[in-house]
């Protein structure tokens, strides 16, 4: 999914990042998928997911039906209607149900769809609804719960950054946003409770995905009206669910519990009763948890992961599909001016921080597109091939000095802010940058570590110069990347604005021809990479992650990612 990403407290171990990884037992075991046995030979102690909890060195926690798991940082807004980041969106996939949902090897499969049907132009999707699903407040889940959640997010006062992913693809979306048509205008229709029809403005190769994804999930009307927009799912009893799990538990900054939900229809394949997520910042805090007994999963930075190869602890990676890059605010002098944003990243040796600053695999990015995104024939970064702005200390100072001049500025004027998230790797990470920058191009940069909430914040309301920010993917294409940087894009955090882009982007989404449309996307990606710049791409990433003894089967891939997806089979190994 695409969202905000927080900068974990690990890094990535060296694996090929030819397609997004996905690691699973169920899927190692089998021999189907793309599965962790990519992993096996790419160091020390790295195996097949399936051999993780039985090679494990940790017995893990002590608690016997749950496994405790490090979240990381506290989801920003569970309100899926709003929701932009991975933090939210990993407990909304545990919690909540869509039409359809991921299965271990990315496919989509039906959830609270019993059935669909297409029609012969490939538009419009009919749904049978399952007549026994509930929501935790006890009502019947039905085709009114996914209308009021599209239809209110839709609505330009609610100021949903995600309004896009509808509005673009459901017919009269646009309008309907911009108040020129009503409700009964729009593509979505409910001819009874248990029957859903979506009609989309143009065929969608990746529709079946976009029924997993967030902003395509329904919400308990009853229960948003009674706590208010502003305070729906913001606490425990303001959040209804009707997914796997459940929520008994959420104490703010520290840790949120889950509950195996037994009216989840396919809860059979639920094996783990409760999951705790915790909130631990601290990658030294975090490895000590892990070695007392009171984590049974942690992702591995370079430093833990070299203590973990030294005691013979095994690992996987996998590829995630993200990226990471440096995000400009093109409303803010200097930075209004591209030449300025060319100079701060082509000051950014890439290489050098992959290798002696993530020191874990990660590539230099090549683009905005990652490795692993399907293309028209095959994958869509290898017909891309290498279009970045490369390091080059000489034209950044150039680019500088002739930027700053068009803006009416002097180097002794400039005091730029970035942030950050407040994480071990994000701190040494922008360490690196903030050198670079002081060496390559005489700025002394600010740097302004947030609590991943704030950085959110910062972000959705502008308040930044630039800012070190990752995406994940929404679906297996290279769309959801490009157009997060169209004008009216509710996620153009860096308020990028270019008619040429925009254009692009819109006839790529009306071509039908797949080569056509490549073409297309390949030529916004590179007017925004090496003409406008609203974004530096920095890396491409991968992630290493080891677990206790206690649990086996969760699925993690480019787009179930860290820390996983509990509902494929996942089951505890002891109790």
């Amino acid at each position: 999914m695409k969202k905000i990403i927080a900068l974990l407290l690990a890094g990535a171990m060296m694996v090929s990042t030819t397609a997004c990884g996905n690691n699973t037992a169920s899927s190692a075991a089998s021999g189907t998928g793309n599965t962790a046995s990519a992993a096996s030979s790419t160091g020390t102690g790295a195996v097949a997911a399936a051999d993780l909890a039985s090679k494990s060195k940790y017995a893990g926690t002590p608690d016997a039906d749950m496994i405790t798991i490090n979240l990381v940082q506290e989801p920003p807004e569970l309100n899926s209607m709003q929701t932009t980041d991975t933090a939210s969106a990993n407990i909304l996939r545990e919690t909540m149900a869509g039409l359809m949902k991921l299965d271990a090897n990315d496919n989509p499969v039906p959830d609270m769809a019993e059935s669909y049907t297409v029609s012969e132009d490939k538009k419009t999707y009919t749904f049978k609804l399952r007549k026994d699903a509930k929501w935790s407040n006890g009502e019947p889940v039905t085709s009114k719960d996914f209308v009021f959640a599209w239809t209110t997010a839709m609505k330009k006062s609610t100021a949903s950054s995600y309004a896009f992913i509808l509005t673009d693809n459901i017919k009269g979306g646009q309008d309907y946003y911009d108040e020129k048509i009503k409700e009964d205008g729009l593509g979505i229709k409910a001819p009874d409770d248990y029957t859903l029809e979506v009609t989309f403005v143009n065929p969608i190769p990746y529709a079946l995905q976009l029924f997993s994804f967030q902003t395509y999930l329904p919400v308990n009307q009853k229960a948003f009206e009674a706590a208010g927009a502003d305070k729906y799912a913001k606490d425990m009893d303001k959040f209804v669910t009707n997914g796997p799990y459940k929520m008994v538990e959420w104490v703010h900054d520290d840790h949120i519990t889950l509950e195996k939900n037994p009216d989840y229809w396919d809860k059979d394949k639920v094996g783990i009763p409760k999951i705790k997520l915790v909130m631990m910042k601290d990658a030294n805090a975090t490895m000590n948890a892990f070695r007392a007994g009171q984590l049974d999963f942690m992702t591995l930075g370079a430093d833990s992961l070299a203590q973990m190869q030294a005691q013979g602890q095994p690992y996987v990676t996998y590829a995630d599909c993200s990226n990471w890059y440096v995000q400009y605010n093109t409303q803010r002098k200097p930075f209004n001016n591209a030449k300025v944003r060319q100079a701060f990243g082509m000051a950014i040796d890439r290489e050098s921080f992959v290798k002696n600053v993530r020191k874990d695999g990660s590539i230099a990015a090549q683009g905005i597109v990652p490795p692993g995104i399907a293309g028209a024939n095959g994958e869509y970064a290898e017909a891309r091939g290498d279009i970045s702005l490369k390091y080059d200390p000489t034209k950044a100072k150039q680019l500088l000095e002739e930027g700053l001049k068009e803006v009416g500025m002097t180097i002794d004027q400039l005091k730029p802010v970035f942030i950050s998230d407040n994480t071990t790797a994000a701190a040494k990470d922008t360490a690196f940058f903030q050198e670079q920058w002081k060496t390559n191009l005489g700025v002394s940069v600010e740097l302004k570590p947030l609590t991943f909430k704030a950085r959110v914040a910062a972000m959705d309301s502008g308040d930044f110069d630039f800012v070190y920010a990752g995406w994940a993917p929404d679906y297996n294409d290279a769309m959801t990347f490009l157009d997060l940087f169209t004008t009216n894009n509710g996620s153009n955090y860096g308020r990028y604005s270019s008619k040429e882009y925009d254009e692009t982007i819109a006839a790529a989404a009306k071509e039908a021809d797949v080569t056509k449309r490549q073409e297309l996307l390949m030529k916004a990606e590179k007017l925004a990479v090496q003409q406008d710049a609203p974004v530096y791409p920095i890396y491409f990433s991968v992630i290493p992650y080891t677990t206790s003894q206690k649990f086996t089967g969760a699925t993690l891939t480019g787009f179930q990612s860290w820390p996983g997806d509990y509902t494929d089979g996942a089951k505890l190994t002891k109790k």
